[in-house]
C-alpha cells in the first residue's frame, strides 16, 4: 500500500499540553516520496527517534537511516554512501519573528511531517562534493571516456594553462 504525506504527519498537539510527556516515532518514508525531494534511496529512508516535552519545550530527537542515490559529481558513476545520523530540533508553533524561524523547527497547525522534516536534514547532511573515491579522474572533456575505467588518449584532455 503506497503511503500518502498525510501519513507522515503526526499530531504534536497533545504533547504540547502535557510536560514531561514523550511519544515514540519509527516511521519508513517509501521510495517515491524520498524522491519527490529529489533524494532517491537504495532502501526506504527510516526514521527512529523521541518526542519529548521538556518543561514545556517540545524536543524531537531522531536517528535517520538511508542508502541515497548518488552520483560522482566527476564521473557521474553511481556512489553509495549510507547516512546514519542522529538530528535534534526543538519545535514551536509559532516564532516571535521570521530570524528566528532558522532556529526552530516550525509547526503552526500542530502537525509534524516526519517526511518533511527528514528528507530536509538529510539534504543539508550530504556533502556538497560526493566523490566515487578521492583520486577520481572524471570524464574526458574532450570525448566523456570515463577516466577511472580506461584512458581515451583525447591529446586536448590533457593540456594544462601555461601563463606566462
Amino acid at each position: 500500500m503506497q503511503e500518502t504525506a498525510a501519513d507522515y504527519r503526526i499530531s504534536i498537539r497533545s504533547l504540547l499540553l502535557r510536560p514531561d510527556e514523550t511519544k515514540p516515532v519509527s516511521k519508513e518514508i517509501d521510495a517515491e516520496t524520498a524522491s519527490s525531494y529529489g533524494l532517491p534511496c537504495q532502501a526506504p529512508p527510516t526514521v527512529e527517534g523521541l518526542l519529548e516535552n521538556r518543561a514545556g519545550v517540545l524536543m524531537f530527537r531522531y536517528t535517520l537511516r538511508c542508502v541515497p542515490l548518488l552520483e560522482c559529481d566527476r564521473c557521474l558513476s553511481p556512489v553509495t554512501n549510507p547516512v546514519e545520523e542522529t538530528f535534534t530540533h526543538v519545535i514551536v508553533t509559532e516564532t516571535a519573528s521570521e530570524q528566528n524561524d532558522a532556529e526552530y523547527l516550525l509547526a503552526p497547525d500542530a502537525m509534524l511531517d516526519l517526511a518533511e522534516v527528514a528528507m530536509t536534514d538529510l539534504r543539508l547532511s550530504l556533502p556538497t562534493k560526493t566523490l566515487c573515491s578521492p583520486d577520481c579522474k572524471g570524464l574526458c572533456p574532450v570525448c566523456g571516456q570515463n577516466r577511472n575505467e580506461r584512458e581515451c588518449g583525447c591529446v586536448s584532455a590533457d593540456i594544462t594553462l601555461d601563463f606566462q
